[in-house]
């Protein structure tokens, strides 16, 4: 799901840059046959075969030194790569970038932060790779999913200062060290990433380009910006939209528009749309733009946002929904509740927006940790008027994870502290406990 979880911390990845590279290209190994129900010690004990680090691919910036190269086997060898994820462990977040390959975080719970498990799989959970993390080894701990199941990972310890260089976890165990090359034309193969600039591995990677939008070469551990891009929500495997991919700039208060870019050739050229939204006094509607907000691009030419308002340790509330059928101008969505509380969007195949509602009461929450039931309604195309979705499953979490969104062509629903649902469609929906 889009968006960031509020425990996982994102650090800087500046260090990592400096010259990672070996003299040739390595194949990834196969994934491991361990099959889903095996049992498995407790989460204290590492796997019988820890990975270590392939050699990394070619680039620009001269071979990774012996230090580095020390440095990063050593954290390795500290970390651990679990059979399984422990009960003490809440989910944090999960992402998907295609209809198989995803990746999650989680925090152990008992009492302050115990360490970060990140787990990542190419089989939809039927297999994963789960490296766990101590605080007292690295107290901040930051991933980004790259594609193919594999996830880019840094750690660091603040004290005593600790930078450890950052790696690629792959799906099957093995890791490589992670490189950050110049900007370039996008690779054959190389796959677009979907990175937000403030909460997201760009905001510290230091002096780097947040212009343009990123990709990656997934085998060889490399990420760049892509010359000719310009940066954005980026939406890919979205049904009915024939392979498109959008990069969606967002709203410009200024022009009263929402501009975002479209490319049919996979990314080599792109077409920029300004679309009308009205908003603010001056149109005599709710402003935009002042919160968080939501986005959901759906098959043809659906698009819709929300402006939202943040409440402290409670969700947001929706102000404004808008949507667009023909990608010409946007139009506000009136709603049938007062501001209700923010639980996400997402189109359905046929078109019909979803609408995550999360419920509970209007009060300030002062536990550790707060909980919020939710209820996904379902928008008919050309319709105004909400209707429970049938067969939808019930939405629970953190109040802040509590919803739906949309990831690789995936909608995924959180149902529980460890638990979501996904849905092709909207309308067929497969439980999953991921990790």
């Amino acid at each position: 799901m889009r968006g960031v979880r509020s425990y996982v911390v994102v650090v800087a990845l500046a260090a990592l840059v400096a010259g990672c590279t070996s003299d040739e290209r390595r194949p990834r190994s196969e994934p491991s046959s361990q099959h889903p129900g095996s049992e498995s010690p407790s989460t204290e004990t590492p796997s019988a075969e820890t990975p270590s680090v392939e050699a990394a691919a070619p680039a620009t910036k001269g071979p990774i030194s012996q230090a580095r190269r020390a440095k990063l086997n050593g954290f390795l060898d500290k970390a651990q790569f679990l059979d399984r994820v422990g009960p003490q462990f809440e989910l944090d977040e999960v992402e998907y970038t295609s209809r198989t390959d995803a990746v999650a975080g989680f925090t152990d719970q008992r009492g302050g932060d115990r360490g970060t498990v990140i787990a990542t799989t190419n089989d939809n959970w039927a297999h994963a790779s789960r490296l766990y993390v101590r605080s007292a080894l690295a107290d901040l701990v930051s991933y980004s999913p790259l594609g193919e199941g594999a996830v880019a990972v840094k750690a660091r310890r603040q004290d005593p200062g600790k930078n450890y260089p950052g790696f690629v976890l792959y799906p099957n165990g093995k890791t490589k060290p992670l490189r950050v090359l110049e900007p370039q034309p996008r690779g054959r193969g190389d796959v677009f990433l979907d990175l937000e600039r403030w909460t997201s591995i760009l905001y510290d990677l230091g002096r780097v380009d947040t212009r343009r939008l990123w990709a990656a070469d997934v085998d060889a551990a490399e990420i760049y910006p892509v010359e000719g891009t310009r940066f954005g929500d980026v939406w890919q495997h979205v049904p009915g939209r024939n392979g498109a991919i959008l990069s969606i700039q967002g709203f410009k208060r200024r022009g009263q528009e929402w501009s975002f870019e479209t490319s049919t050739d996979r990314g080599r050229t792109w077409t920029v749309t300004d679309v009308d939204l009205p908003a603010g006094r001056s149109a005599g509607v709710p402003d935009y733009g002042d919160g968080i907000s939501g986005i959901a691009v759906g098959p043809r030419r659906l698009q819709a946002t929300v402006s939202t308002t943040y409440i402290e340790d409670a969700p947001s509330y929706v102000r404004a929904l808008w949507q667009t059928d023909d990608e010409t101008r946007f139009r506000q969505v009136p709603l049938p509740w007062d501001r209700p509380f923010f639980g996400g969007l997402a189109y359905a195949a046929d078109g019909a927006l979803l609408f995550g509602q999360v419920t509970g009461p209007n009060t300030y929450c002062d536990k550790l940790l707060c909980t919020r039931p939710g209820t996904i309604w379902r928008f008919p195309p050309r319709s105004n008027m909400p209707e429970p979705l049938a067969g939808a499953p019930a939405l629970f979490g953190p109040f802040w994870a509590v919803g739906i969104g949309t990831s690789g062509g995936v909608i995924v629903a959180r149902t529980g502290m460890r638990t979501i649902a996904i849905s092709h469609d909207g309308y067929h929906w497969t439980p999953l406990t991921p990790g």
